[in-house]
């Protein structure tokens, strides 16, 4: 019984893992349709030197902007400039997000079969200060590439080059 009680223990705890690493995964998606039309204002303003108007002129600029065939109907579509590089970036960089915090506070805490669980989930600030770090570089590995194409991509349409 205490054999099977142990499998039962691995067998959670990877599954627990790959559960983890996929609700990330599907949170960053949600994530990436849900800000980029702020992260697009965001780098308007960014790339605008001079005198940046309010949030909602900024919206409506972009909205009205000409499209590739010369015509000027507002399209919501326009706001979602840059989408693809970040939503493609989302899965992967929340998946490792998730999973590394949670294997580093793992890593931290020992893994020893014969702790209970109320002992594995005695976390300590620096327990969690020291696996959010870890997961912070491993995330940045992850979406810089991404987060470098998108910039590129909304800057090159703004600035016309």
């Amino acid at each position: 019984a205490a054999a099977r009680e142990q499998e039962r223990g691995t067998m959670s705890s990877s599954a627990s893992h790959t559960i983890l690493a996929c609700a990330g995964g599907i949170a960053g998606a949600i994530e990436a349709v849900l800000v980029q039309p702020l992260e697009l204002i965001k780098v308007r303003f960014q790339l605008n030197h001079g005198h940046n108007g309010s949030i909602i002129s900024c919206a409506r600029e972009i909205l009205a902007e000409e499209s590739a065939g010369g015509g000027t109907t507002m399209k919501v579509s326009r706001l979602f400039r840059g989408l693809l590089p970040e939503f493609c970036s989302m899965f992967p960089t929340r998946s490792v997000m998730y999973s590394s915090n949670e294997m580093a506070k793992r890593l931290l805490l020992g893994n020893d079969s014969n702790r209970n669980q109320e002992q594995m989930n005695e976390e300590t600030t620096s327990i969690i200060a020291l696996s959010g770090a870890f997961s912070g570089v491993a995330e940045a590995a992850v979406v810089t590439p991404f987060q470098v194409i998108k910039v590129r991509l909304q800057a090159k349409e703004h600035l016309g080059k």
